[in-house]
């Protein structure tokens, strides 16, 4: 019974100790903060992703337009002319729209004969000031006017610039030496049955194939038939002594030859011309070429009085 009475007073003692344990015994979690639904998503920050793609459209925008800059290689500017070519600029001849009119509804040829109050004709005069004024010892009087490749508005310019000179009085005749694809007789509708290459070929003379125009002081000489050998008549004497006769009859000669880089048309006339014009388009001709152009002018000794950008967007 002993036995038993300290057994029993051990289970006892570990009932009690069992009991208080469980009395003291502590949750291990506590309330930190009450939950809160949120007012905006967590993700995606699309105020962060806008500003982000911002700034990165503006990185990559201006890396591309100074990457498509890098690989232009044409002419827009004035200071284009004067760092890739080193020749004097006479001016620029803006892209025309006559009073507000596309330039489709009347002859860009004639714009300075149309509009005269336009801003084509008031740069076709800025132009014409800059030639008379290129040489320090003498007014050029035999103009030659040409451009390195096709299509660069070399024909309207050569046209425009004898129509302001004519207007300021001085006896003006306009030669059409392109013999691949005439184009002045065109314009005045006229015919071309005789011209500079029947006088050539011995088979008229000046005054036959002098033609007036409905420009007061402006006459003009057609290509004529086209010959099956353009370079070896414009090459010729003949042309040397024709140039010879015109000088003494008018004020200025201007010449419209073919493209520099196409045939050696207008190379064979350069050397007999007191200066040569080359025609630049805006933003369409490689300066490649036009250096190439300007460097067979200056292999045949032809003065080179500068270079016209035409075609220029003025904004």
């Amino acid at each position: 019974t002993e036995s038993a009475r300290q057994m029993y007073d051990l289970l006892i003692k570990r009932f009690k100790e069992t009991s208080l344990t469980e009395d003291m015994r502590t949750g291990n979690i506590r309330i930190i903060d009450r939950a809160e639904v949120p007012r905006t998503p967590i993700r995606p920050k699309k105020m962060f992703n806008i500003l982000l793609a911002v700034l990165l459209g503006l990185v990559a925008g201006t890396g591309l337009a100074f990457f498509f800059e890098y690989l232009d290689n044409t002419l827009k500017l004035p200071e284009d002319i004067q760092k890739y070519l080193r020749v004097p600029y006479l001016g620029p001849v803006p892209a025309m729209a006559l009073n507000g009119k596309p330039e489709s509804r009347e002859k860009p040829e004639l714009v300075t004969l149309h509009s005269p109050k336009s801003t084509a004709s008031e740069a076709y005069r800025g132009i014409r000031t800059s030639i008379l004024f290129s040489s320090a010892e003498r007014q050029p009087q035999v103009l030659l006017v040409s451009s390195a490749a096709p299509q660069e508005g070399k024909t309207s310019t050569a046209l425009n610039l004898a129509i302001t000179m004519a207007q300021t009085g001085g006896k003006v005749v306009i030669i059409d030496c392109d013999m691949r694809k005439p184009s002045l007789h065109k314009v005045f509708g006229i015919p071309r049955d005789k011209g500079i290459s029947s006088i050539l070929v011995g088979n008229c003379e000046i005054k036959d194939a002098l033609l007036n125009t409905p420009v007061p002081y402006l006459d003009m000489i057609p290509c004529g038939p086209i010959p099956p050998n353009p370079s070896e008549i414009l090459g010729s004497p003949r042309m040397a002594k024709l140039l010879e006769l015109l000088r003494k009859s008018y004020t200025r000669v201007i010449i419209d030859t073919p493209p520099l880089t196409a045939v050696t048309d207008a190379l064979v006339i350069g050397r007999l011309v007191d200066g040569a014009i080359v025609v630049v388009r805006a933003g369409a001709t490689p300066r490649e070429i036009v250096r190439n152009g300007l460097t067979q002018l200056k292999a045949v000794s032809s003065p080179v009085l500068g270079v016209v950008l035409n075609g220029v967007d003025m904004d």
